[in-house]
């Protein structure tokens, strides 16, 4: 369908990812309306030309992704160019040589931190019923979670204060919580949000290491000569667990009983 590119924002992945999506004026395809359709990078950007104002012929991918197929109208405005800084913390944002991606290296941005325990309680990871965007935004912004392990010292006093956070709703939040240390080690690696390491990746570690602490302290030639792990992969578990502050909140959750 045809449509107009009202604007262009960019959004924060757990990782720090920039990733620009574009807004759009509503439009009907396949029986939803679609208002927004991701740009992946700003390549795609160049590649299709793409300002906002544009007129664009949009597409589901696999009938349900939403993506930007061609410009078929300029608005005579510039192709977008992507900022120089984190639209969350302001911090300047970097790209690396064999990367396309930009990306905010601050780790203290509360939008990482907001994905990041998102996909920590997501149903793959953590499994945490009761633990939506809303509550993680309250808990961020409120300063009672900046870490996986913090989500374990919560108790229900923490939470009375909350938006559309009754006894009752909150009683269950935090036996979801607790149930979840007992997750399981390939959900709990996966959950950690490593780049590369996926529910696969995640099941062929648990399998191969049997224990975070033996993962962790695995050497790159370990990792590389283990099935299914490349040297990409290696390299990042070996970044990953090299940060003394991954180490440290490893220790954290071990200490709040999460099993590793």
């Amino acid at each position: 369908a045809e449509t107009i590119v009202e604007d262009i924002i960019c959004q924060v992945g757990r990782t720090g990812t920039i990733t620009p999506v574009a807004i759009l004026k509503p439009v009907l395809i396949s029986g939803s309306n679609v208002t927004r359709a991701t740009l992946h990078n700003e390549s795609e950007i160049q590649r299709l030309g793409l300002g906002v104002g544009d007129h664009v012929i949009v597409i589901k991918a696999g009938e349900i992704i939403p993506k930007v197929a061609r410009v078929i109208k300029k608005s005579g405005k510039k192709v977008y160019k992507m900022p120089k800084n984190c639209p969350d913390c302001g911090s300047a944002i970097t790209r690396e040589e064999e990367e396309i991606a930009w990306r905010c290296v601050n780790v203290l941005c509360l939008a990482q931190l907001r994905e990041r325990l998102q996909h920590f309680a997501s149903r793959n990871a953590m499994d945490i019923d009761h633990l939506g965007p809303a509550v993680i935004d309250q808990l961020v912004i409120s300063g009672k979670v900046k870490s996986y392990s913090d989500l374990y010292k919560l108790r229900l006093k923490n939470l009375v204060d909350f938006e559309r956070m009754a006894e009752k709703s909150g009683k269950n939040l935090i036996q979801a919580i607790k149930k979840s240390k007992t997750a399981g080690l390939q959900r709990l690696v996966f959950a950690l949000g490593i780049r590369f390491v996926g529910e696969r990746v995640a099941s062929v570690l648990a399998d191969t290491f049997g224990s975070l602490r033996k993962l962790m302290d695995a050497s790159l030639e370990e990792l590389e000569n283990t099935h299914e792990i490349g040297p990409k992969i290696a390299a990042s578990l070996t970044e990953f667990f090299n940060k003394v502050a991954n180490r440290e909140e490893v220790a954290c959750l071990e200490q709040e009983g999460v099993l590793t």
